[in-house]
């Protein structure tokens, strides 16, 4: 390890999700003959698969044990395992944040121990809960968060003012690193298309829409099933493929229970091969209540698929293929599937427009590498 670059990850758990999925994505790509990454943790008391994938990918995963904020007072014992840890591994010359307001000790103390840079990274335009009282401190936590940072990524613009400010966005201190995707694992392929349909039992001729998201409140599966129930009016011969785990979603199975659509949508749960599944689909509906940029977008349009998703609440620049549309969550769910419906569903190829646009992780892999390595040389 003498003379690599180390870099140290703060990421809250490694269930999976989008901030999840961006940072393996880039780990698997990134040349780490100069680099050691490794993970910092919290602890909600569960052990995640990705965690022994990071080790597979040569990275150390340290967990601040019993640390999890559910408390104002489990701020105190955060703070002090923070200080301990710091003290101890203060040999890292970049720690790069993936988290929100709501962690910026781990910069204060990376701070404190002599640690040079100091990433604030934001993946979001929200914070991720409903309560107002969580979001007026998380608001307060900007201040401390932007004081102890030296540099700011954010995944669109738009998350970079929500969490640092126009000022800061419009410095040399800020970087919009795309939320990339690899083209090639996410190419269509009429193979697996059919494979994938055999399993599910989905004919060939059925028109299938696809969401991938958890299930919760901010990923809006009750307006989506609403909008499948009148596609469905109109195309009997039409699936929902929901992917994704959550603690709504026995809610939702209850919902298509009532409205009578169970044998047109399919729970599928976690799936390791999302791609594989992407190329099952016709047509791929995001309405989020709010996304950072939302990389499973990018992910559907480098599949070629024609994606619909939340107006002023998803980004514009998320639309890498200019194939998005952008629908008003204030229309009838009736009027989403009236657009879908009008929709011709022939996929699109558009891998050089994605890689255009930035969003190749092979592109963007390198740009963190580069910025680490530079920076240690500096």
């Amino acid at each position: 390890m003498e003379g690599k670059v180390k870099v140290l990850y703060f990421v809250d758990r490694m269930l999976r999700g989008g901030i999840q999925t961006f940072v393996i994505e880039n780990l698997r790509h990134m040349d780490k003959t100069n680099l050691q990454i490794d993970f910092l943790l919290l602890d909600d008391g569960k052990v995640y698969e990705l965690e022994e994938e990071l080790r597979m990918l040569g990275s150390t995963v340290y967990k601040l044990e019993g640390i999890w904020i559910r408390k104002p007072w489990d701020f105190v014992k955060y703070c002090k395992a923070l200080d301990d840890f710091f003290r101890e591994h203060h040999d890292y010359k970049v720690v790069h944040m993936h988290s929100s307001s709501k962690n910026f000790m781990v910069l204060k103390y990376a701070k404190k121990y002599g640690i040079e840079i100091r990433i604030a990274h934001s993946h979001c335009i929200d914070f991720q809960t409903n309560s107002k009282i969580k979001k007026v401190v998380g608001d307060c936590f900007k201040y401390p968060l932007k004081k102890y940072a030296t540099n700011y990524f954010a995944c669109s613009k738009e998350a970079g003012v929500w969490l640092f400010g126009k000022k800061i966005v419009n410095s040399n201190r800020f970087m919009i690193v795309h939320n990339a995707v690899d083209l090639e694992k996410y190419k269509f392929n009429v193979e697996v298309r059919e494979r994938i349909r055999n399993d599910l039992k989905i004919d060939k001729n059925t028109i299938v829409i696809g969401h991938v998201g958890r299930f919760v409140e901010l990923k809006n599966h009750d307006f989506l099933v609403d909008v499948f129930y009148e596609f469905y009016e109109i195309h009997p011969n039409s699936k929902l493929l929901l992917i994704g785990t959550g603690i709504k979603e026995n809610e939702i199975k209850e919902k298509v229970k009532r409205l009578g659509i169970e044998e047109n949508v399919i729970f599928a749960g976690f799936r390791e091969n999302v791609n594989d599944y992407m190329c099952t689909m016709d047509l791929f509906v995001l309405p989020s209540k709010t996304e950072g940029l939302g990389l499973v977008l990018i992910e559907a349009q480098a599949s070629g698929l024609k994606c619909f998703t939340s107006k002023d609440v998803v980004p514009n620049e998320v639309d890498v293929s200019k194939t998005t549309q952008f629908l008003s969550l204030n229309l009838l769910p009736k009027e989403w599937a009236d657009v879908l419906i009008e929709t011709n569903i022939e996929r699109v190829k558009n891998e050089d427009m994605i890689k255009q646009a930035g969003y190749d992780i092979i592109d963007t892999s390198k740009v963190l590498q580069d910025f680490y390595t530079k920076n240690n040389n500096d």
